[in-house]
């Protein structure tokens, strides 16, 4: 067996007590501290270096992307897959979270030792400890998609793609000299394939898609793309494709385009989100946090209704946006090459610190963050080194990633500590003074207690405020102090077969509102004012790959009708149809709600609540009756919009869900 790449993490940095910080890029990005202008360009030299590498070597960027997905082939194995024709595939998984963080310490890894040993070298000697010793603290950003942004030129705060992705040049230091500035191609707008090879040439299909004849339709890819037009019979689409279009606005603006919420409403619902899945009991166990994967075996008990919200759930939905929809396409949306989009990796850097906040603020209960009880464990569907049908457990090995040099896989166990691989985030720095008792020791619960509160400032949607003019508002609809009764929750739960579809990834649209026809429209429908949330399956077409099966695990689990389980709260929505909120200012086709009361709701959501489902490239799928893949249900509970757990069990509201599966239906047709 050929010598293994040991997956050890940044030593260099760490002391006795404590470890570098992964930043929230915004925070790092462009330089405010001379260490930071450093790191900047230390990571912008050798991310440019790590892309250039040849697409053969074991530790060039298309070879480490490319453990993601395509071109599934081993990596840094000699071994043949336990399953045929797989790749290392751990989405709708329990192992998800834990099998993406050696995934990012790799890539960190990497990128800092071309830095000590490409980057700094070729700078004057004089320059070389002060860089050196930003290279010692520097960790892998991350890009927290739910916290809004502040920008140059904009009166309101929003989502926003990382600063550092935006331009297709970016300003670097001359290395030559330390401290001549100029400008070269940006290696986070997009990944370029060296030597204007193309990525069909080592294994990658572009990205495909099928019509209702099933015939595929193939855009020749030689750099990555976000949001390029779909334009199948244009020759347009070839050339976007080929040289890597790039569209940050059109994410952006997806990001924040969610018309149907009021201006009283903040922080929803991306972040809104984000905040319930850390709200004291919303969701009770690792395996409810951790992943999509819907299991309906008598000994499981799936808990409350809250638990349909998951952290991959919302993970999949950043892809879609990121990438493109709805008659776009982008490597992001797509799992088999969502790697090589460099955006990629501080995105998943933020998904482990969402498992990381997880695991913090369940330290005083250690069995709740973790899955060693059977109950919690998950039949795998196979992947390179997975059979099928094996239990996900603490110790299944987290392949293709060695954590040593004999060649010993990482576990889920040897990554439950992220310290101990060498970095932390913001929030979890437990060796701060404010963190110890009178005695100067270690309190658990203080650690805790600062964690939910730095969760609340960032993501809670916060209290709904007072009308201008509280006279206005009719007595019946107010409590005792004269306020709006708002304390209530309503979320709709959404069972769905992912590979339906023969894996074709594909969108779940909720409106609420008057019916229409989805194809009249004729722009994305997520911009459409009735438009209330969506999930995306984020899956692969089982044929996509024409010189090997594809991945195996999403063939198998579209033969099995395999279920997923998704979330869309719509409790803010309901409240910007409230007159309290809307002041008479609802759109065209969006129909007041004069109480949260569940009868109301009921009543509210069988006339108005509609469903559509669309491809990622724009065609309108119906759905056999006789054959649903998707399921939904609607709760209704007492609870504050701003602290949604822990207040009273969710009752299924019964008219709201009397559904007729459909394409584009509503749930009472």
């Amino acid at each position: 067996m050929s010598p293994v790449y040991p997956v050890t993490g940044i030593k260099a940095g760490v002391t006795g007590t404590t470890v570098p910080l992964r930043l929230e890029v915004d925070t790092w990005y462009p330089g405010q501290t001379p260490e930071h202008l450093i790191q900047n360009n230390l990571f912008i030299w050798a991310l440019r270096f790590l892309q250039e590498r040849d697409p053969d070597h074991k530790l060039s960027f298309f070879q480490i992307a490319g453990i993601h997905g395509m071109p599934y082939q081993p990596w840094d194995e000699d071994t043949d897959a336990i399953t045929a024709n797989e790749g290392y595939c751990t989405h709708d998984s329990l192992l998800f979270p834990s099998w993406h963080r050696p995934y990012m310490l790799l890539y960190e890894q990497v990128l800092y030792e071309i830095m000590v040993k490409q980057v700094i070298p070729q700078l004057p000697e004089d320059k070389q400890q002060e860089w050196t010793d930003a290279a010692a603290t520097w960790r892998l950003p991350y890009w927290d998609w739910a916290q809004k942004k502040t920008r140059e030129g904009q009166d309101e705060t929003l989502y926003d793609v990382p600063l550092i992705t935006k331009q297709p040049r970016i300003s670097v230091i001359d290395l030559k000299d330390g401290v001549t500035v100029f400008y070269i191609d940006n290696p986070m707008y997009k990944f370029t394939m060296p030597d204007e090879e193309r990525m069909g040439c080592f294994g990658i299909s572009d990205i495909q898609d099928t019509d209702a004849n099933n015939n595929i339709t193939t855009i020749p890819a030689q750099a990555t793309s976000r949001w390029a037009t779909y334009e199948p019979e244009s020759d347009t689409v070839s050339t976007q494709w080929t040289e890597g279009t790039v569209r940050n606005s059109l994410i952006t603006s997806t990001l924040n385009e969610h018309p149907w919420y009021g201006k009283g409403i903040d922080n929803v619902p991306l972040a809104e989100m984000v905040y319930r899945l850390y709200v004291h009991d919303y969701i009770a166990s690792y395996t409810q946090f951790a992943t999509t994967k819907f299991r309906t075996s008598p000994d499981y008990d799936p808990g409350s209704p809250a638990a349909y919200l998951n952290l991959e759930y919302i993970h999949n939905n950043i892809h879609n946006w990121t990438g493109g929809f709805d008659k776009y396409v982008g490597h992001m949306a797509e799992p088999a090459v969502a790697a090589y989009d460099p955006i990629f990796w501080m995105h998943h850097a933020n998904v482990d610190r969402q498992f990381a906040l997880w695991q913090g603020i369940s330290l005083l209960d250690p069995t709740k963050n973790w899955f060693e009880s059977r109950n919690e464990q998950l039949e795998d569907d196979g992947n390179w080194y997975i059979r099928t049908g094996d239990l996900d457990t603490p110790s299944t090995p987290l392949a293709p990633f060695h954590k040593d040099a004999e060649g010993n896989y990482y576990t889920s166990d040897d990554v439950r500590d992220i310290h101990k691989l060498g970095y932390t985030y913001p929030e979890l720095q437990p060796w701060l003074d404010k963190y110890k008792d009178t005695h100067g020791n270690f309190d658990a619960s203080l650690y805790v207690a600062d964690i939910k509160a730095m969760i609340k400032a960032i993501y809670s949607p916060g209290e709904i405020g007072a009308p201008t003019e509280i006279s206005s508002i009719p007595r019946s609809l107010t409590s005792p102090l004269g306020q709006p009764d708002f304390n209530k929750d309503i979320i709709v739960n959404v069972t769905y077969n992912r590979f339906a579809l023969n894996g074709i990834p594909y969108t779940i649209y909720f409106f609420l509102g008057a019916p229409f026809s989805p194809p009249s429209y004729s722009d994305p429908l997520h911009t459409h004012p009735q438009h209330v949330g969506f999930i995306y399956t984020f899956s692969n077409p089982i044929h996509r790959n024409r010189a090997a099966p594809g991945c195996g695990n999403c063939r198998r689990k579209a033969l099995t009708d395999t279920k997923s389980r998704a979330q869309v709260p719509i409790t803010g929505a309901l409240i910007a149809r409230h007159p309290a909120i809307h002041n008479g200012n609802l759109p065209h086709g969006i129909h007041e709600l004069p109480s949260l009361e569940s009868d109301t709701v009921g009543e509210y959501l069988e006339k108005h609540l509609h469903w559509s489902i669309r491809s990622h490239t724009g065609s309108d799928i119906d759905i056999p009756e006789e054959a649903p893949f998707v399921e939904i249900s609607v709760y209704h509970r007492n609870a504050k919009f701003d602290d949604v757990g822990n207040a009273a069990r969710y009752e299924r509201v019964e008219r709201a869900t009397r559904s007729k599966p459909g394409g584009y239906r509503s749930v009472t047709a």
